[in-house]
């Protein structure tokens, strides 16, 4: 028997329900259900499941419904295709008005056509991820993605998830060792979790482990998309590699060279980190022979890179909004170092923390690269420690006691597992891995031991020394906490009731906390605080809090920085202790000083004891980096390698204070290998910057996609604007018998009482919803309802699906209305449109969706013009009635006096076909009037758009008052 043929758009009957065909290939049919009800697109096996023709059934002349039922179930449809025409079709499938910028990775992506291998490198705070959602989905929406693989450091998967399911409505799953025990739980005995989820997320450290890396490579992906790619570049070719650094290149490699994985999305801030061979690894890691020569010289082939890759600065954006006449969306940066001296106590306490790495040093003198190498980043540990706060040294100090003791009892029976990559990470602020946070990486730093027995009792009467020393810093002795309460808090506070204190470990943290809530100047503000171990929802339980208070100040650890975007609660950060990565500090900066920021200005104080390392850190760093990204528009880079940030105090000729520390000082490599460290090249210099300038690729200013960002607020506007969601949300609760009380502080408390409603995510009742964003804004605990929410969409598909039950009631596919605009007796009939339009010039296609109003005189001989259609639509009713049985006559003399009805409704569709091929013609012809414009591929295959089909949803009779 031959297989069945079906085009897109046509409704098809399989599993007892209609269906949306979207796309057939070959003998695999993919298609929606009409009804609304699990809405997710499935796929049919023509040779062995039945698929048929069908044909949404016409309303029920016999029955004649309400108008409020009706207008309930035309609004359901609108919100469900609220972008149904749109020229890009992710944003059918999305929640998100971008920004025109926020669409040019889309354009530059369907300009590619069959394989999209891009390189999203804008600035921080400017939207990648929007950006990649919505690449993605577009490629969704055009049948060429389905499997998803999404790599980030482990600290981002959370973030992740949220954004793919609150902005794309994509069901993405974390897979980690963790998340895997679960998972096997709900699937079938020798089913991989790698094959039976759609999108995942997993952390690069996972990923990258030989036998998982086999299992990911077993699988067709149809996208793999990397977040913080530069952590999975090459490592530059006259460095010492670490193993986890290789690793990361190698999967990445793997990854990007798969015949199974089509598309490659690569997103960083940073991709230059100096080198050119480093950044072209990732130019590479793209094909499309974007580079020639060797991996160790390469040639960037700067005219085809220049395609891929979607490179903007802050300033570039802001130029984009002055050249079309709007307001930059940035907030104005005030950030200023607040240098403290240290007290004599703090001093002698460092002093002593610098004998006692002396004694350290020497216990592991013997033990090999291995030991000599953690036992440097030890010392550099309890340095950092020292440097935060007395409470953070002082129990470094004792952890260390503990596990020396226990060493020297057990007779060195005890290892403290970590590795050199691990100890290193934690010591220069950067991601620790799969396997240790930052928490656990530092105390297995600091619980490293060396040395014999003997080595380690002297080590001990040495700590005794250090413990003493650290114990005489008490808080009134605190040079750093006496100045953040009596002048750096309180002078904030005055000028905004919220801050936020950073701080690298949870001990400064609670030490903070404590001394804030004591402090007699500060007696009005609430102190919250947020740390890696608590769990996704009690760090948003807190983070509400926070945000609901009159004063307040969250004192929090780079948890907080990773996945919660700050700036609607806060415009003001203050940096406790200075992180050894400048890139973490920009990463805690840009969560306030972004995008979405409603303050003019955000303020940001960083605080560093004045004669030590971190001052000496922040000359060399801070401030060059500062005046650079001023000069430039990007910060210098960051050689993420192991001995970078003493190599560059030493290049620059910075003192350390009154007792040099120095390490890594014998020629050797931090991976112990015996070769000597070639330095890095200065990141400051001219020739790097300039460098770093000629490879990039700022701009794309150029790009332009004319009148779409209007286009789709205009369309939010009239149809799912907060205003328009609310009516037919309340309209929808009160048809389910659900009740929605007024609070006092103007939010609403629902409760969902229809099991019908009820989403796992929301349960039976919303304590705070709102309509209105602001609001949400002001207050995290408030539950914003738009169309993303779980509750809306649930009543969307609900509504929809309840419109087969013909419960007069309830029925809402014919109702009547009285009104003075009615001229004569007229119906006005709903279409449910589909046409099928291409998608690039490889003919794949996708299907547009909308309702088309077609009004038909019953009594009289031609259909109304679309312009009267509409103001019908708009008149208001009268308070007169008609009888069911009047309405079934109108009904029934509709079909007697216009029997070819259906040549109306065709010939209506062809119109408005017509009139979407102009539009669209139009854009395209602007985009090639303007020089500035983008490339057209994608907007010329979306003009062939074939004749449509439609379905007759609702009938309605407007009587003249």
């Amino acid at each position: 028997m031959a297989t069945p043929s079906f085009t897109p758009g046509t409704v098809v009957s399989a599993r007892n329900r209609l269906w949306r065909v979207d796309q057939q290939e070959g003998e695999v049919l993919t298609a929606t259900p009409l009804d609304g009800s699990q809405s997710r697109t499935r796929r049919f096996y023509l040779p062995v499941e039945p698929v048929e023709r069908g044909e949404l059934e016409r309303p029920n002349q016999n029955v004649v419904g309400t108008i409020q039922a009706q207008d309930l179930l035309l609004r359901a449809h609108r919100l469900s295709m609220l972008h149904g025409t749109a020229p890009l079709l992710s944003l059918q499938r999305s929640r998100v008005i971008p920004k025109n910028y926020q669409l040019v990775p889309v354009a530059m992506a369907l300009e590619m056509q069959q394989r999209v291998r891009m390189l999203i490198a804008d600035d921080v705070g400017l939207g990648k991820t929007i950006e990649a959602g919505l690449i993605i989905t577009e490629l969704m929406a055009r049948q060429q993605a389905s499997r998803v693989l999404v790599v980030v450091p482990a600290s981002l998967r959370e973030q992740w998830k949220e954004a793919l399911t609150y902005f794309f409505h994509l069901p993405a799953r974390i897979i980690s060792t963790r998340h895997r025990r679960t998972m096997e739980r709900e699937l079938p005995a020798g089913v991989s979790p790698w094959e039976q989820f759609p999108v995942l997320i997993t952390s690069i450290d996972y990923a990258k482990q030989p036998a998982i890396k086999n299992q990911i490579l077993e699988q067709s992906w149809d996208v793999a998309l990397f977040d913080e790619a530069h952590l999975a570049a090459k490592p530059h070719a006259s460095r010492a590699d670490t193993q986890a650094t290789t690793e990361r290149w190698e999967f990445a490699r793997a990854i990007a060279e798969s015949p199974d994985i089509r598309h490659l999305l690569l997103l960083t801030a940073t991709p230059h980190n100096g080198y050119t061979d480093t950044f072209a690894s990732l130019l590479r890691l793209l094909g499309e022979n974007l580079v020639g020569g060797t991996l160790h010289n390469p040639s960037i082939q700067r005219s085809a890179a220049q395609r891929h890759v979607c490179q903007r600065r802050r300033q570039d954006v802001q130029e984009w909004f002055g050249e079309a006449g709007e307001t930059s969306p940035f907030p104005d940066r005030d950030q200023e170092e607040v240098i403290i001296p240290p007290t004599q106590y703090e001093r002698a306490a460092i002093d002593a923390v610098e004998a006692y790495g002396e004694q350290i040093l020497a216990s592991a003198e013997h033990g090999g690269a291995h030991s000599k190498t953690l036992a440097n980043w030890t010392v550099l540990h309890l340095h950092k420690r020292a440097l935060s706060s007395p409470a953070a040294l002082r129990a470094s100090l004792a952890n260390r006691k503990k596990s020396l003791t226990q060493r020297a009892k057990e007779e060195l029976g005890v290892e403290v597992a970590i590795s050199e990559s691990e100890a290193k990470a934690t010591v220069l602020d950067e991601d620790t891995g799969e396997r240790l946070n930052d928490e656990e990486a530092a105390e297995r730093t600091e619980r490293t031991v060396f040395g014999d027995l003997e080595a380690i009792r002297n080590e001990i009467t040495h700590l005794e020394s250090a413990i003493a020393e650290a114990g005489t810093v008490t808080p009134s002795r605190d040079s750093k906490l006496r100045e953040l309460t009596r002048t750096v808090l309180p002078n904030r506070l005055r000028d905004d009731p919220k801050v936020i204190v950073f701080t690298r470990y949870t001990d400064t943290m609670d030490y903070l906390a404590k001394e804030i809530a004591d402090s007699k100047r500060l007696g009005d503000t609430e102190v919250f605080t947020i740390y890696g171990q608590l769990s996704e929802t009690k760090r948003r339980e807190v983070f509400q809090q926070f945000d609901a208070a009159e004063k307040a100040v969250l004192v929090a650890t780079d948890a907080i920085s990773e996945g919660i975007n700050l700036q609607h609660a806060a415009g003001q950060v203050i940096h406790y202790e200075l992180p050894w990565n400048p890139n973490r500090l920009e990463q805690r900066n840009g969560r306030v000083d972004r995008f979405g920021q409603r303050r003019d200005t955000v303020y940001i104080r960083t605080m560093v004891m004045d004669e030590t390392l971190d001052a000496s850190i922040m000359k060399v760093l801070v401030r060059k980096a500062a005046k650079i990204r001023a000069d430039y528009g990007f910060s210098p880079p960051y050689f993420g390698e192991d001995t970078d940030i003493m190599e560059l105090l030493a290049q620059h000729e910075i003192s350390l204070g009154p007792k040099q520390l120095t390490l890594f000082g014998d020629g050797e490599t931090a991976s112990g290998d015996g070769a000597p460290a070639e330095a890095p090249e200065d990141p400051f210099s001219t020739d790097t910057l300039d460098r770093i300038k000629g490879d990039s690729f700022y701009g794309q200013t150029h790009v332009q996609l004319p009148d779409i960002e209007e286009r789709l607020q205009r369309t939010e506007r009239t149809i799912g604007s907060p205003e328009q969601i609310e009516h037919f949300v309340r309209s929808g609760l009160s048809r389910f018998g659900c009740q929605v009380k007024e609070r006092a502080d103007g939010t609403l408390r629902i409760s969902v009482t229809d099991p019908a409603l009820r989403v796992e995510s929301v349960g039976r009742a919303i304590e705070h919803a709102t309509f209105d964003p602001e609001q949400g804004l002001d207050a995290p605990d408030i539950t914003v309802l738009d169309l993303g929410h779980p509750l809306v969409r649930q009543l969307i598909d609900v509504v929809k699906q309840d419109a087969f039950e013909e419960d007069t009631t309830h029925y809402g596919r014919t109702a009547y209305r009285v009104t003075e605009s009615a001229p004569e007796v007229t119906v006005v009939a709903h279409l449910l449109a589909r046409y099928a339009t291409a998608t690039d010039t490889n003919a794949s296609t996708a299907v547009l969706e909308e309702l088309v109003p077609v009004g038909i005189p019953v009594y009289g001989e031609t259909p109304l013009d679309p312009d009267t259609v509409q103001k019908l639509l708009r008149s208001a009713p009268t308070s007169q009635t008609r009888s069911d049985s009047e309405v079934q006559e109108v009904l029934d003399d509709l079909d007697t006096f216009h029997p070819d009805a259906d040549t109306y409704f065709e010939e209506a569709l062809e119109q408005r076909r017509q009139a979407l091929i102009d539009e669209r013609a139009a854009m395209h012809d602007e985009l090639n009037d303007d020089p500035k414009a983008t490339a057209t591929t994608w907007a010329r295959g979306l003009t062939d758009i074939a004749p449509g089909h439609f379905d007759v949803l609702t009938f309605t009779v407007y009587f003249p008052a």
